[in-house]
């Protein structure tokens, strides 16, 4: 029985994954394309962006965002800031998105009022859903990216989190402090 239940399960894993919309980086002038990252080399920074799906806690993370995963390199020996502002996302129709900060992200997936409610409400063998919520704010923390300042030949990386495209768009573009890396649907 235990091995139907596996097979049912990995069939169900397969065709939801196909149904993800992942979008490609397209190499210009100014963007090289290397594993699915698009890089724009400066000579105050190197950026990399790939749109990559977030696989850990939270799961349901990718039904409601769209997840990047960047990483800025100071290539200067000063400090350089680094803002949401500095980042949007635009779809095909020229609609700007804006970053979803991962304490927002939080209070939408995993409101704070589950801490209040095991206390009275959860059962003893309800511990677990206490446990998936405290790795999955774990894991915003330590894998979102971290805005603020870049020390001098350093770098930072992690997720960004942009409210969901509609599924009948075909591509969009990602804006750095006035770079531009354009993404198409595969």
């Amino acid at each position: 029985m235990n091995s139907v239940k596996v097979i049912l399960l990995m069939s169900l894993a397969v065709f939801l994954s196909g149904c993800t919309t992942l979008y490609l980086p397209v190499a210009s002038e100014n963007i090289t394309v290397s594993e699915s990252y698009g890089i724009i080399k400066t000579a105050e920074f190197t950026l990399a962006v790939a749109n990559k799906l977030w696989v850990k806690e939270p799961q349901e993370l990718t039904d409601y965002f769209m997840t990047f995963y960047i990483t800025v390199r100071n290539k200067t020996a000063e400090k350089i800031p680094i803002s949401p502002e500095d980042l949007s996302l635009l779809d095909e129709y020229g609609n700007q998105y804006d970053i979803v900060l991962p304490g927002q992200v939080m209070n939408l997936l995993m409101p704070e009022d589950i801490i209040f409610d095991r206390n009275f409400l959860f059962e003893e063998e309800d511990d677990q859903v206490y446990e998936n919520w405290k790795e999955a704010k774990n894991n915003l923390i330590m894998e979102s990216f971290n805005f603020g300042t870049i020390l001098p030949n350093a770098q930072k990386t992690g997720y960004l989190f942009f409210p969901k495209l509609k599924s009948q768009n075909k591509q969009c573009k990602l804006i750095f402090q006035g770079h531009q890396i354009d993404f198409v649907r595969e």
